[in-house]
């Protein structure tokens, strides 16, 4: 069994290739000139596919969480806001506005005083000055102590630049006064501790998110329309999250203030708008807590189990074609590459649409593409240039087996009851 599944001169060929990526994997080549083209291909992902073009384009508004258009508001007309939200009976009041620095003492203490007189509240905060070696965050900001000291509060930091795709977040952050959680980790553990738990045991320093949709997928409305004292709320506002922060609702008013890219973005490729705003990638986040509909991930071990199977399968594969038909090789084995990452494409496509399970295809890809040029390198170079690979079979010898030695009993058993084979002698006459 085992000869018919090692080869030598495949396995060796699979070792070299595995040395030459990870050889290309720790030296990166980073002209200036290709730095735009490797930023592009460096930020787009299989998935990305899957985000725009086949996620499931109907709305399913979540009715736990409401987003209110606040635009920049006066700090008294925040402080009407929050206490309009209290008597609506909200569980949770999360605003993504930075309150930095302290104004007019008069509308400070009237805002202060309403988000004291709410039970959970959670302001937005940002940490900065990390320490390379310890990982910890030194510098707090954005949130003045006047209101961040009096309740809840979590960092709104976006794992990304200005020109990259947010994908990831941190969950919690270690800074020099203690562990601060992440905005709408805040906001969904104090909605649903069990919930938070959950993301909690999973024990990720970073988690992918898990986007479900844009705005549309949620309750949204204007700061005016909760602030009419006419108009009912309690039916819209009540047991429910509320995120306010600036999200601008007519299609015709989209500034690009707080606007990120995501994998959502129609195109995927080349963009030039940012498509989704901050306060939206929040709800997308607590959605994704409250559902426990996690991104999941191969291990780092079974991903290189895999990744090595691949490639030794291919390069067995390119090998015996390589070995038989010498002059169609190239044209065989560039027709079976391009059709594996097609196959790759769908697999990894196909694998997170329905299961949510993201599969790292790089390493297979890079293994594919350099599996032609290994094989000839190996065949031509390194076996002409050693005896001793030479002297390797390209298949593991047949096993002979060889019969027992009878027992000595066993020898006079048989001996007894054999025929006996002596000619009868005649009688004399």
């Amino acid at each position: 069994m085992l000869r018919r599944l090692i080869f030598p001169h495949s396995l060796m060929v699979t070792i070299l290739m595995f040395i030459l990526i990870w050889v290309l994997d720790v030296i990166r080549i980073n002209l200036h000139f290709l730095n735009p083209f490797n930023e592009s291909i460096r930020d787009y992902q299989v998935t990305d596919i899957v985000y725009s073009r086949l996620q499931d384009k109907k709305i399913n508004i979540d009715n736990r969480i409401v987003l209110v258009n606040t635009g920049q508001p006066s700090r008294d007309t925040l402080a009407m806001l929050v206490k309009r939200l209290k008597e609506a009976e909200a569980k949770v009041i999360a605003i993504d506005i930075m309150l930095e620095e302290q104004k007019n003492p008069v509308t400070d203490s009237i805002l202060r005083e309403s988000l004291t007189s709410m039970e959970n509240v959670v302001l937005a905060m940002e940490i900065d000055g990390v320490n390379e070696e310890t990982g910890h965050f030194s510098i707090v900001k954005s949130c003045n102590p006047y209101f961040c000291d009096f309740v809840y509060s979590g960092f709104i930091n976006f794992i990304t630049n200005d020109t990259s795709t947010v994908r990831i977040f941190s969950p919690r952050e270690m800074t020099t006064s203690g562990e601060v959680l992440s905005f709408p980790v805040q906001t969904a553990l104090l909605y649903d501790p069990a919930a938070t738990d959950r993301l909690f045991k999973r024990g990720n320093k970073v988690e992918e998110i898990f986007f479900s949709g844009n705005e549309d997928q949620f309750v949204q409305c204007e700061m005016q329309d909760l602030l009419n004292p006419d108009r009912d709320i309690r039916a819209l506002i009540n047991g429910k999250i509320v995120l306010i922060g600036f999200l601008p609702i007519d299609s015709w008013d989209r500034p690009l203030r707080d606007r990120h890219y995501t994998p959502l973005n129609a195109r995927y490729t080349g963009r030039n708008t940012p498509d989704m705003y901050g306060m939206v990638i929040h709800a997308n986040i607590i959605r994704m807590i409250l559902d426990n509909k996690y991104v999941l991930e191969p291990s780092w071990a079974l991903n290189l189990l895999l990744t090595f199977l691949i490639c030794y399968l291919n390069v067995h594969l390119f090998y015996q074609i390589f070995r038989r038909v010498s002059l169609p090789y190239h044209f065989i084995t560039r027709f079976l590459q391009l059709g594996e990452i097609v196959v790759f494409f769908f697999i990894v496509a196909l694998l997170f649409h329905f299961y949510r399970i993201k599969i790292d295809a790089g390493y297979w890809i890079t293994a594919l593409l350099l599996t032609f040029d290994a094989v000839k390198f190996y065949d031509n170079g390194i076996k002409k240039r050693f005896a001793f690979f030479n002297n390797i079979p390209y298949e593991l010898p047949k096993t002979v087996k060889r019969k027992k030695a009878a027992a000595p009993e066993t020898k006079a058993k048989e001996a007894s009851e054999a025929p006996d084979l002596k000619t009868e002698t005649k009688p004399e006459t």
